[in-house]
């Protein structure tokens, strides 16, 4: 019997889901991405492996002693084997030609299972084709095995027809005539003709006992009349259709069994000569139901006896047939799958998957209307548009594949339909990690995908209960994960040539933007999401007041409200060569949507993706492209003063402009300074004693300032802020004294961690604005009003400082939750930089380093060779023999392989421990004394009244360790 495993509607379902996976990954250079799409593939194709090992060791008979006849209406019992190590499970078993299939939950190793097919519809003759198929344990593909069985089915022709009975034929005589009185009696008048064979239904009385007391066989007197003769039945003589034939030939059998008169069938090559009674009626009409075309079924008959592929079945795929358990941890899963999206995907589109999950899942209602379906459908899309203004992109898609998912729940009434929920279920839990590249995120669409798997497995059984689809699951994964790692390495990137192609257009909340408002910065001082993480590759580590991150520079002034204004043109440069003070940083940019790209304070030169960058007229970095995904580049900064030249006055126009109102108390305080100075620097310091001694407030609460005298209420009333109230009051401030001045954003300080050889973490919450003021004797020179007012905060981050100063933050250094805090974190970076950057130039540098030139084409050799290697390995391991079930056994097959070791010719399964005993002895005589023990304990133990011992007999098998034979 031969198992072929076909692919179905949903493994072209499941190439597509994995073509789209690879797809995203490649579009985004994600190596996360990648890695599931392949395990996810990996998954997919060892299921091919387990579907087919689910039925190998599958072994089907007719129950019964021997073959029969089988009846109208009447079940055929089946019995099912299981002879390999892997039990069969979710076994769909179907008679050709039957109108149903009957469902086996799982056949244990080594066990037995019988069950009862219903007949086939079709009355015909033939032999019985059985058909058995799985879709277990995924249901990506049909397992199917075809039986012939040897069992012939004579399904009698229902008697028909009008003709009259053939007139008796008076002319036969002797055996041709010889019956029995179907009571017991002979007629009157009746000659005795001698004696037959006993056959069923002959009454005792009319037996030749004395023959059978001198060891004869049963013997019958027949008697014969010399009116009745044998009504002579002739398929030939009949000119109807056969089925019609048949029909009529068995009306006039019952005629004759009504009135006792005996008749003969002549069938093409075969006669069964004259009698009567309930065995000769039996047959006759088995003889007519193998008769080709007796019911008119030659042609199904011929079906059956036809190729494999003519078995079909619709069985329960196309069923109604969808279990409220499978399908409500289906709902958890989808509602875990979409939980790591909020904050990414617009609510609309969550809020309908969700609720459409809650209603057909965990309250288990009813399939509702078609119209409301649709309604759900479209509801969900204009909720998407509401939310993006479009339904292009990655988000917007993203936010419609759930909308669709909760439309096909709300509609899962059949096997087919929860499968495609499954695999959307998959691609759901994979578009996690397009929106988010950090390790939890990764494990937690791996969990998503497990638990979405045991669900499919858990369906496919059928039998209750989350043991057993745990348990393969576990062993899918832990089969797929090495299969997927040697690929992730070896399988080739770049196949599609799409770059960074895909690209989320929401991202997390920054403080930085191209303008400065009260209130930006404040709103994300306390999130402790990473805005890049640092690597100094030379060691040197600038110390906390040296850690100035610039992004933007913001020219633009209306009090406190700051834009990045025009763009101004460049300021000729000085030629200046590298000093041993310059700082290099390696830097991996989170994605924020932005072109800005951080520095230390000042940056000379900048690269990014082999591209050289030099700083904009305002020294700050600008990547030639939005910052969508994950970036990593390379600056150099210097902390030395840069040769000064005379301010342009494009750029002095620019740096003096002003607000359209100007607050005239303002006004008199900046004239003020002016007057009682000398020069611009007296001015900045004026102003920094001004912030110090007049009661102002460092505060991520200051409340909102607005309207045309918002500058005037925070510096001269409130006197209440954060860094970007102080910095773009003193700016403008600066502007009115005549004092050129701009605003830049960045971020300040970061913490460092000593893992991975030493990085610093820059959080969302270290984002700072400071301000430039242009000084005739050092050019731009920083001022940050915010460390004038609170020193700490230079060395120290936001939250420590909020929750008690300096004191706090050396209680949290060294504290064990920053130490978990930190390791995690650097485990992170890891991920970051051997996974999610593994990409076409991270490959070529692999394989360069093993001798080996990069090449597609060479790629896909090794990549095939893999999977090959893993399929035959797997392949190997699930042919592996069923491990008996009676531990005396398992020990003694241990004791006869470590004999045949020693050279004695292997233990055959049907040979007897006394057999095998004497065989050992004469192959090593040596090893008697200690193996015919073995085998006496065995017989005693196994075989005897009692069963005890069996730790006496482990104990002497693992002392049985024969030696080879010296010859």
């Amino acid at each position: 019997m031969k198992v072929r495993v076909r692919w179905n509607r949903h493994t072209l379902a499941l190439l597509a889901i994995v073509a789209g996976m690879w797809y995203a990954a490649e579009a985004q250079s994600n190596g996360a991405a990648h890695l599931i799409a392949l395990l996810t593939g990996a998954i997919s194709l060892l299921s091919w492996l387990h579907a087919r090992a689910n039925l190998r060791g599958l072994s089907l008979r007719l129950a019964g002693a021997r073959p029969g006849v089988q009846e109208v209406g009447k079940r055929i019992p089946v019995e099912l084997r299981a002879t390999g190590a892997v039990s069969p499970c979710g076994l769909e078993i179907h008679a050709a030609g039957a109108a149903t299939s009957v469902f086996v939950e799982r056949v244990p190793a080594g066990g037995v299972v019988v069950v009862e097919l219903p007949p086939p519809v079709n009355e015909s003759g033939g032999g019985l084709r059985i058909l058995v198929r799985s879709l277990y344990p995924l249901g990506l593909f049909s397992a199917e095995l075809v039986v012939e069985t040897a069992w012939v089915r004579r399904v009698h022709p229902r008697p028909a027809g009008d003709l009259p009975v053939p007139a008796p034929d008076t002319t036969q005589r002797g055996e041709a005539v010889a019956v029995s009185s179907a009571r017991g009696q002979s007629a009157g008048g009746d000659d005795f003709a001698g004696l037959r064979e006993w056959r069923a239904g002959d009454s005792p009385r009319h037996i030749d006992w004395r023959a059978a007391a001198r060891g004869g066989p049963l013997m019958v007197k027949a008697w014969s009349s010399g009116v009745q003769g044998v009504v002579v039945m002739d398929w030939d003589a009949l000119t109807l259709e056969d089925a019609a034939r048949a029909a009529q030939l068995a009306r006039w059998m019952e005629i004759c069994e009504a009135e006792g008169s005996p008749y003969e069938l002549r069938l093409p090559g075969r006669v069964i000569r004259a009698g009567h009674g309930p065995a000769h009626l039996r047959r006759c009409l088995d003889a007519l139901a193998t008769q080709p075309g007796a019911d008119g079924g030659a042609a199904v008959v011929d079906e059956m006896q036809a190729a494999d592929k003519t078995v079909s079945m619709a069985g329960m795929e196309q069923s109604t047939f969808l279990p409220k358990g499978p399908l409500l941890l289906m709902s958890l899963a989808l509602l875990l799958a979409i939980l790591p999206l909020r904050g990414y995907i617009g609510n609309g589109g969550l809020l309908v998957c969700a609720l459409c999950m809650i209603w057909r899942g965990v309250l288990r209602m009813g399939v509702p209307h078609v119209i409301m379906r649709v309604g759900v459908i479209v509801a969900g899309v204009l909720a998407v548009f509401a939310d993006y203004g479009e339904i292009g992109g990655m988000e917007p898609g993203i936010a419609l594949l759930l909308v669709l998912a909760g439309a096909k729940m709300l509609e899962s009434r059949s096997p087919r339909e929860f499968q495609v929920l499954a695999l959307i279920g998959w691609f759901m839990a994979f578009c996690t990690v397009l929106l988010e590249n950090q390790l939890s995120r990764s494990i937690w669409v791996v969990m998503v995908l497990l638990i979405i798997t045991a669900c499919m497995v858990r369906f496919r059984r059928s039998a209750p209960g989350a043991r057993e689809p745990l348990r393969l699951t576990g062993v899918l994964f832990a089969q797929a994960l090495p299969l997927a790692v040697l690929l992730f390495f070896v399988f080739p990137r770049g196949l599609l040539d799409l770059g960074s192609a895909l690209g989320r257009s929401r991202f997390g909340e920054t403080g930085i933007d191209n303008e400065l408002s009260p209130g930006n910065i404040a709103k994300v001082a306390l999130s402790s999401k990473v805005a890049f993480r640092v690597r100094f590759p030379d060691g040197n580590v600038p110390s906390n007041e040296l850690r100035y991150w610039r992004c933007l520079t913001l020219w633009h002034c209306e009090g406190l409200h700051w834009l990045r204004g025009d763009r101004l043109p460049y300021a000729p440069r000085l030629p200046r060569m590298k000093n041993s003070s310059d700082v290099r940083q390696v830097i991996d940019l989170e994605a924020h949507g932005k072109r800005w790209l951080p520095s230390l304070d000042l940056p000379v030169s900048a690269r990014l993706r082999g591209e050289d960058l030099s700083p904009e007229f305002d020294q700050s970095i600008v990547s030639p492209f939005a910052v969508m995904n994950t970036e990593r580049f390379s600056v150099l900064s210097s902390f030395e003063q840069q040769p000064v030249r005379d301010l342009l006055e494009v750029h002095r126009e620019a740096a003096l402009q002003l607000p359209r109102q100007i607050s005239p108390e303002l006004k008199r305080l900046t004239d003020y300074w002016e007057s009682v100075t000398q020069n611009d620097e007296q001015i900045v310091q004026i102003a920094l004693s001004y912030i110090k001694t007049m009661g102002f407030n460092y505060t991520l609460e200051p409340g909102e300032y607005t309207g045309p005298q918002a500058m005037e209420d925070f510096f001269l009333r409130r006197r209440v802020g954060f860094c970007e109230h102080f910095s773009a009051s003193f700016a403008t401030l600066m502007r009115m004294a005549g004092v050129p001045s701009r605003v830049v954003v960045g971020f300040l300080g970061g913490e460092y961690s000593d893992h991975n050889g030493g990085y610093l973490i820059v959080k969302q919450s270290d984002v700072h604005a400071w301000v430039e003021v242009w000084l005739e004797k050092y050019g731009w020179f920083r001022i940050d009003p915010t460390a004038a007012l609170a020193p700490d905060r230079v060395n120290i981050d936001i939250s420590a400082l909020m929750a008690g100063g300096v004191e706090e933050a050396e209680r949290q250094r060294g504290s064990i939750w920053q130490r978990l805090r930190l390791w995690w974190d650097s485990v992170n970076y890891d991920w970051q930089n051997q996974v999610i950057d593994y990409n076409q130039e991270t490959q070529r540098s692999l394989l360069e380093r093993l001798g080996l030139r990069q090449s597609k084409l060479v790629l896909l050799i090794p990549s095939a060779a893999f999977v090959l290697l893993a399929g035959a390995l797997v392949t190997l391991w699930l042919r592996r023999p069923a491990r008996h079930a009676d531990p005396w056994m398992r020990l003694w097959q241990r004791a006869c392989r470590r004999a045949s070791r020693a050279g004695v010719p292997a233990w055959m399964p049907h040979e007897g421990p006394q057999t095998f005993a004497r065989r050992v002895t004469e192959t090593r005589p040596d090893l008697a004394p200690q193996f015919e023990p073995l085998a006496t304990q065995y017989i005693s133990g196994r075989y005897g009244a009692s069963r005890d011992g069996l730790q006496s007999f482990k104990a002497a098998v693992k002392r049985f360790r024969p030696g080879k034979s010296a010859k």
